[in-house]
């Protein structure tokens, strides 16, 4: 009996150490140049749609949030003119981190305001998928750079 028991120990050891030895996944290249192209568009269009409600969520570094500053109006006139160039330098700063969470989470955000201490944001998908604020919280509100999340407005169907 106690054999029966030791072998059932090794076998799930062994498991778990294949388990953790299993290679990561490969980074996006491109994570970062998506979210700049989506960054810049006005939302929705032809090609992709938004999430029905928003999500707001502060990272725990105040040096990105200082980085996603940013009134809806400002974030509106600088996409009307569809130039990065527009757009404060210290934003790329804040959109690699939003290109590290889409790499990392596949949740794809385009930011409708930000402040010093947070940002909301809208998930944004290909046209004809379903976004859903439920599952991008529930990916990103236990990413360890994240500090507070929640659902601000829901209203998916």
């Amino acid at each position: 009996m106690a054999k029966h028991y030791v072998l059932r120990f090794i076998a799930l050891t062994s498991l778990l150490l294949l388990v953790a030895c299993a290679p990561a996944a490969t980074p996006d290249p491109n994570a970062l140049e998506r979210v700049q192209r989506i960054d810049l568009l006005q939302l929705p269009n032809a090609d992709w749609q938004l999430s029905k409600g928003s999500l707001q969520l502060s990272f725990c570094r105040n040096r990105i949030n200082d980085a996603l500053l940013a009134t809806a109006e400002e974030l509106n006139r600088w996409r009307l003119v569809q130039q990065s160039s527009a757009f404060p330098e210290s934003r790329e700063r804040g959109l690699a981190e939003l290109a590290a969470l889409y790499d990392e989470h596949n949740v794809l955000l385009w930011q409708e305001w930000g402040t010093v201490s947070s940002q909301s944001y809208r998930i944004v998908v290909q046209q004809g998928a379903t976004p859903s604020l439920l599952d991008a919280l529930a990916r990103l509100g236990r990413d360890e750079r994240i500090c507070f999340s929640e659902i601000t407005n829901l209203r998916e169907d």
